[in-house]
Order: C-alpha cells, then sequence, then structure tokens
C-alpha cells in the first residue's frame, strides 16, 4: 500500500507535477455512478440519474469487475424506448448480462455486433452473454418485436484479410437517466475471466458528436463487410478525436499514433506513460523507434509492458532510456494464476508555445500490424484535457507500483505461446 501511494505521488510529479486529489474529494470518483446511484431499478430513478464523464479500470487483484458495475449501472439507467449500441470482441460477465436482459425486457432496445469468428456464428464457449442475447432477440421478433439485433462478423466486420477480428469495446446508450448520448470506449472485454486476471480501462463521456461519429461506424460495421478503399476513418471535435480501423494499409504516414507523437514536441518538458498488452510487428518497430527518438531528445517516457510485447520493442526504448515497468505477473492464486495489463492506453503532457497541454487515449488498438492491430476493427478516443490525464494515471498507478519489474516472458493466455494465429478470445 504504501508502495502503491508512493506511486501515485511520483507518477503525478514525473508527468509535470499535477496534484492528486484527496480520495474522499476526487470529482472522478464522485461523477461514478457505481458510487452515488442505488442499484434500484424504478422509473423515478432512472429519470434523476445524470452522466457527464466517467473513467473506469477492472483492477483484477484490488477491484475486480469494477467496469462491468459500472456498465451495470448505465445499463439499469437507460429507459424504456432508449437504444444500447454495442460493439465487443466478446460478452460473458456475469454482472452485466442480468442488468441487459432486465433492459431488453422493458422495452430498451439492444444492437450488438460481436466477433464470430471465421464463420461468422455464434461462439457459445467464449461469449456466453452473446449467445443469451442472440436467442433473447430472436424470442423477441417471433413475437413481433422489432428494433433489436445482433451481428456475429465474419473476422473483422469492416475487413476481411485473415485471422483478424472485430476487436473493438465500445458501448453506446441513446440516452442514461436524463443525459442524452453516451459512449463507453476503452480496452476492457466484458466477461468474468478477464474482470479475473486482466487490467484493463474504460473512458465515458456524454459528447454528442462522438456519439454520432461511433455510430456511423456502427452501422456500416453491421453490413459486415470491408468498404471502399482504406476502412480507417477519424474524427475531431473539440478536446476529443477518434480514430477507427482497420486501416488496409497502414503505414507510417497515416498511422494515427504516428501523428500522434509528431505532435507531441520531443523535449525535456514532455511526459509520457504507455501501457500496452501487445505491441509488435514492423508498426510496433515503427512506433517504439519514435518514442526512443523522442526520449533521446529528453522527453521522460515509463512503459508498462504487456504479455504479448515484442522483445525487440522493449530493447528499443529502454535502451534510449525510458522506464520499463512488468506488465504481466504471477499471483500465486491457483485460480487466477496470472495479472497482466490488457492496456492499450497512453498519456501525455507536454509544453508548446508556452502553454502546457494534457491528453489521454483509450481504446482497443494494440500497436501491431497483425490480428489484435491495424487489421482488425479498433476503436480509439483521444481525450485533450487534465481531467482525463490524471485520472488514467491514477488508474495505471497500481500496475506501475508492482514489484519486483522482471521482464521475463510471461504467458498467462494459451494463444501468447503461438508463432501465428488470431488474438486469443481473452485479449
Amino acid at each position: 500500500m504504501i508502495r502503491m501511494a508512493a506511486t501515485v505521488v511520483a507518477l503525478l510529479v514525473l508527468l509535470g507535477g499535477t496534484t492528486l486529489p484527496s480520495a474522499s474529494g476526487d470529482p472522478a470518483d464522485a461523477a461514478d455512478p457505481a458510487a452515488v446511484a442505488r442499484d434500484g431499478d424504478d422509473v423515478g430513478e432512472r429519470r434523476a440519474f445524470s452522466v457527464n464523464r466517467l473513467m473506469s479500470m477492472n483492477d483484477p487483484t484490488r477491484n475486480r469487475g469494477q467496469v462491468a458495475r459500472q456498465l451495470r449501472t448505465l445499463i439499469k439507467h437507460t429507459p424504456r424506448g432508449a437504444t444500447i449500441s454495442i460493439m465487443s470482441f466478446y460478452m460473458a460477465s456475469s454482472i452485466t448480462w442480468p442488468a441487459l436482459k432486465a433492459a431488453y425486457q422493458r422495452g430498451v432496445d439492444i444492437r450488438a455486433i460481436f466477433y464470430g469468428g471465421p464463420e461468422g456464428k455464434p461462439l457459445s464457449g467464449v461469449s456466453s452473454g452473446g449467445v443469451k442475447l442472440t436467442q433473447l432477440i430472436r424470442e423477441g421478433r417471433s413475437r413481433g418485436r422489432r428494433g433489436s439485433w445482433v451481428v456475429w462478423t465474419t473476422n473483422a466486420a469492416r475487413g476481411k484479410a485473415g485471422k483478424t477480428t472485430m476487436h473493438a469495446k465500445v458501448w453506446q446508450f441513446s440516452k442514461v437517466g436524463t443525459t442524452r448520448k453516451v459512449t463507453m470506449i476503452g480496452s476492457y472485454n466484458n466477461s468474468d475471466a478477464a474482470d479475473a486476471r486482466a487490467y484493463s480501462a474504460m473512458v465515458t463521456v456524454a459528447l454528442p458528436r462522438v456519439y454520432d461519429e461511433v455510430q456511423k461506424v456502427f452501422l456500416q460495421s453491421r453490413k459486415d463487410r470491408k468498404p471502399p478503399g482504406n476502412p480507417q476513418r477519424r474524427a475531431s471535435g473539440d478536446g476529443w478525436d477518434l480514430y477507427f480501423m482497420p486501416s488496409l494499409p497502414i503505414t507510417k504516414e497515416n498511422d494515427p499514433v504516428m501523428d500522434r507523437l509528431r505532435a507531441i514536441p520531443a523535449a525535456p518538458e514532455t511526459r509520457m506513460v504507455v501501457s500496452m498488452y501487445s505491441w509488435q510487428g514492423r508498426r510496433g518497430a515503427w512506433i517504439a523507434r519514435k518514442l526512443a527518438a523522442m526520449v533521446r531528445a529528453g522527453s521522460k517516457l515509463r512503459v508498462v509492458v504487456g504479455p504479448d510485447v515484442d522483445r525487440s520493442v522493449v530493447r528499443t526504448v529502454r535502451r534510449a532510456g525510458a522506464k520499463m515497468e512488468d506488465g504481466c505477473w504471477k499471483t500465486g492464486n491457483r485460480k487466477r494464476p496470472y495479472a497482466y495489463t490488457h492496456d492499450k492506453e497512453m498519456t501525455a503532457t507536454w509544453v508548446k508555445d508556452g502553454e502546457t497541454h494534457y491528453a489521454a487515449w483509450l481504446g482497443s488498438d494494440d500497436w501491431g500490424n497483425g490480428g489484435g492491430g491495424s487489421q482488425s476493427d479498433q476503436v480509439t478516443i483521444g481525450l485533450y484535457n487534465e481531467w482525463a490525464f490524471t485520472r488514467l494515471n491514477k488508474l495505471l498507478a497500481p500496475q506501475i507500483a508492482h514489484e519486483p519489474d522482471r521482464l521475463s516472458p510471461c504467458h498467462p493466455l494459451p494463444s501468447l505461446r503461438r508463432s501465428a494465429g488470431p488474438p486469443s478470445l481473452l485479449e
């Protein structure tokens, strides 16, 4: 506990001297509906409920199921006649499913897109909640109810290369309580298995343009076919931006992460933190080289190394002077033997033209050019404000606090022992 508290303070000092709010007065925590609202399901409570912005982390060692509980709260406060839209690699949460079922039964429309493997079929072994939802909607349609549907994609929805997936992790609500157009984006796979072992963050915003831009790609993904040209899409607004993959092709010139890094000065005032589950391939190499060049120019970089980060990436950024943190370790628990980062997150602060800037990025995009990266469906959001920067750094602190930092090979999932193939269904 002492180590973690010290890490929070040290991390925020490292990242520009930001003051950590007290635990009792943290406005980000106070905004969490799971913390301030009852779990009741009456109409009056839904009418009184509202959402502004939220950010949470599933912490398998200290706060298991936090994101699932937050999702449950949002679902419970979605009124009859509203629509929930889901793009998820898979869904198998005992926390979320009962609330989703109850929402459909009270008249909420649910539209979902799940990864269906090479054959585009329901995957009962890993997506039990998706299978239950499919059956529930099928039964409703047999009684004449319309407005809800489920699509199981054949590999990626918007790109048809082999060994790809519908890898996005997005939940949208046309209305939650009194708030319209709510969007949740991040790296969290909605399942009990993910709750038990994987650090993964999600951010929730009530920004109508974000909602609308994500909906455009959501409805395109429903078609389960590649659109004409390069399916990479981008959008931006006041204090935010979005990018959507696949990117076919991906190059150093059109890579959104490279554009992000090119916009940040390589200077001593620049402080960056990256927590990455998978980082490899030729794309991973050019991102690593760019970050290494920034570090050599004086920027500070801390990297939480996930279980599928290539050793060449570690060597590149470590030799430049980056601080490396272990992002996968054995817990000593027989039922849950590993804890690891599943994040695809980054924070940064920098000074430009005398003004200090802050940013945080959350999403599903692993930094690679394979099935977990640029060839698959991904959604990542960038938020350019001090709240997002400070909040995400606070949520990443427990991973950084873990010791020792051995950075030894760590294989929590069977797929990581294979040299090729699609991402594991627990990613």
